[in-house]
C-alpha cells in the first residue's frame, strides 16, 4: 500500500497568514493528506503559549534568523528569513525524504515565502503558492512589469501621477492605494524601495509555482478572476465548521459566545483590528467614547500584549465604566468566525485585513472601515465603493477618526437597508461558492486531485 500524499506547509510567521493556511491544511487532511507545518521558532512558541497548537498535524519549527528579543518588523524579518531559512528548510526536506513514510510530495508556501518554490522545483516537488491578500492585490503585484512599462509607476514603485488605472479593460478602476509597497514604507523611502523590490522579485518566484490560490471567491472579485485566470479562488475559508481556532498568538476568551447569547438579534457592534495592528491613545479614546455614545452593545477585541501596555490605565478605567453601564464587553481575543456568525452581530468595525474581510462577507455583516496599514486601504475602497457593503470612517486633519464621526457613520450604516441587502447577497454568493458544486469548492477538489498525482 502506497503512502498518502505528504504536504509540507510553510506560512509567513504572522497569524493572518498562519490561520488560513491551517484551514487549507485541514481540508487537505480531510482528503487523505499527511500534513507537516513548518513555522519559525518565534511564531511556533507564540502559538503554543496561546494554546492554539494543532495536534492533528506534525508541527515543527526552524529559526528565522533574528534574536529572541529583536523586533520583527516586516522588512527586517524578510531579510532575515531569506538569508537563513532556505538552507534549513532544504535540509529538513532532504532529511524527511530519506524515509518513505515521511517523504514530502508537495510544498504549499505562503505568498511571502515564495522563495521556497525555487528549490521545490529543484527537488521535484509539486508547488502551491497561497496568497493571503485579495485577488486584486495579487493581480496588482503580477502587473508590476506592465505598470512600469505603461508609466503608472516608476522604477521604485512610486506612482508617477494621481490618475486611476485599470489592470485589464474590464477590471475596475484602481488608484495608488493599491500599491501595497508604498503604504508599508510609511513615508520611509528606503523601506518603500526595499518592499517594492521584494514584491517585484517575489512575484517572479510565485509565477514558477504549479498553482497560485487565494482566499477569495469568484463572484466577489469577478473582474479580476475573469482577467487573471492563473489566480485560483478557494475561499472563503474554512469550508466547514471550525470549533477550535488554531494558529493564533493570543488565547481566546471563552466568555464571548455566552455574552453574545444574551444580546438581542442584530444589535451588537463587533470591533476588531487584527492580530498585529495597534492604535494610538487618541484614536483608542475616540473609538471608546464613540461606541459608548451609540447606546448599542459592543464586543471589542483589544490585545493586551506589549504593544498596548501604555494604554492599560485607560482601558482599565473604560472597562469599569462599561461594566457599570452594562452595554459593552472588551476581550483580549475571540473566535472571530463564530462571533461574526452569531445572530446578535449587527456590523463589523474593522481594519479591513483580508481574513477579517472574508469572515465578514461570508456572514453577511456590513462593515465600518478603519484601515491602518498595508493592503487595508484598497480593501476599504473595494468594500465601500465597489461592492458597497460598508462605510468608510473619515479621519480629521490630525489623522484621527472622531467619536462624532463614529457615531454618525454607525447610525447611517445600521439604518441602510440597501447595504444590509447587498451584504446578505454577498453572503449567499460566498456560501454558494464553498458548497458542493460551487466554484471554490470545485477548485479545491481539483487542487487535491492534482496534488495527489505522481507526475504533473
Amino acid at each position: 500500500m502506497s503512502s498518502p500524499p505528504h504536504a509540507l506547509v510553510l506560512p509567513w510567521p504572522m497569524p493572518g497568514h498562519i490561520v488560513p493556511l491551517m484551514h487549507l491544511s485541514h481540508f487537505l487532511a480531510d482528503n487523505g493528506f499527511k500534513i507537516t507545518i513548518v513555522n519559525t521558532d518565534d511564531s511556533h512558541n507564540r502559538i503554543v503559549s496561546a494554546g492554539a497548537y494543532d495536534d492533528r498535524f506534525y508541527m515543527i519549527s526552524i529559526p528565522d534568523g533574528l534574536g529572541p528579543d529583536e523586533k520583527r518588523f516586516r522588512h527586517r524579518l524578510l531579510d532575515a528569513i531569506e538569508s537563513n531559512m532556505p538552507s534549513q528548510l532544504e535540509n529538513l526536506i532532504r532529511k524527511m525524504n530519506e524515509k518513505e513514510d515521511t517523504k514530502i510530495t508537495c510544498l504549499i508556501a505562503d505568498g511571502a515565502m515564495s522563495w521556497a518554490v525555487e528549490f521545490a522545483h529543484k527537488m521535484g516537488l509539486r508547488s502551491v503558492v497561497f496568497r493571503t491578500i485579495s485577488a486584486s492585490m495579487v493581480a496588482t503585484c503580477l502587473s508590476i512589469p506592465k505598470l512600469r512599462q505603461t508609466g503608472v509607476i516608476d522604477e521604485n514603485g512610486s506612482p508617477k501621477n494621481k490618475e486611476k488605472f485599470k489592470l485589464a479593460p474590464t477590471a475596475t478602476l484602481m488608484d495608488e492605494t493599491y500599491f501595497i509597497w508604498n503604504i508599508m514604507g510609511n513615508g520611509n523611502i528606503e523601506i518603500q524601495k526595499r518592499m517594492f523590490r521584494y514584491f517585484e522579485t517575489n512575484t517572479q518566484s510565485i509565477l514558477k509555482a504549479h498553482f497560485m490560490v487565494c482566499n477569495s471567491f469568484h463572484d466577489f472579485e469577478l473582474p479580476i478572476f475573469n482577467n487573471f485566470p492563473n489566480i485560483i479562488p478557494i475561499g472563503p475559508l474554512p469550508l466547514g465548521k471550525v470549533t477550535n481556532p488554531r494558529g493564533h498568538f493570543c488565547s481566546v476568551d471563552p466568555s464571548c459566545m455566552s455574552w453574545l447569547d444574551q444580546q438581542p438579534v442584530n444589535s451588537v457592534i463587533y470591533v476588531a483590528f487584527g492580530s498585529i495592528e495597534t492604535l494610538g491613545r487618541n484614536q483608542l479614546e475616540e473609538i471608546a467614547f464613540g461606541l459608548d455614545s451609540s447606546q448599542m452593545p459592543f464586543l471589542w477585541v483589544i490585545r493586551t500584549d506589549e504593544t498596548m501596555i501604555e494604554h492599560h490605565d485607560f482601558l482599565k478605567q473604560f472597562q469599569q465604566f462599561i461594566r457599570r453601564r452594562g452595554l459593552g464587553k472588551i476581550v483580549n481575543w475571540c473566535d472571530q468566525e463564530r462571533v461574526l456568525a452569531h445572530p446578535s452581530i449587527a456590523c463589523f468595525m474593522s481594519h479591513c485585513g483580508w481574513n477579517s474581510t472574508m469572515d465578514g462577507v461570508k456572514n453577511g455583516v456590513p462593515f465600518l472601515c478603519l484601515p491602518l496599514n498595508s493592503d487595508q486601504f484598497s480593501v476599504r475602497s473595494y468594500l465601500c465603493d465597489e461592492v458597497k457593503i460598508g462605510l468608510s470612517l473619515v479621519r480629521n486633519e490630525n489623522g484621527v477618526v472622531t467619536r462624532e464621526e463614529i457615531r454618525s457613520k454607525l447610525v447611517e450604516l445600521l439604518q441602510s437597508e440597501e447595504i444590509k441587502e447587498r451584504a446578505e447577497r454577498m453572503k449567499e454568493l460566498a456560501q454558494r461558492s464553498i458548497s458542493p458544486g460551487g466554484s471554490s469548492f470545485q477548485n479545491l477538489h481539483n487542487l487535491v486531485e492534482a496534488l495527489k498525482k505522481t507526475e504533473m
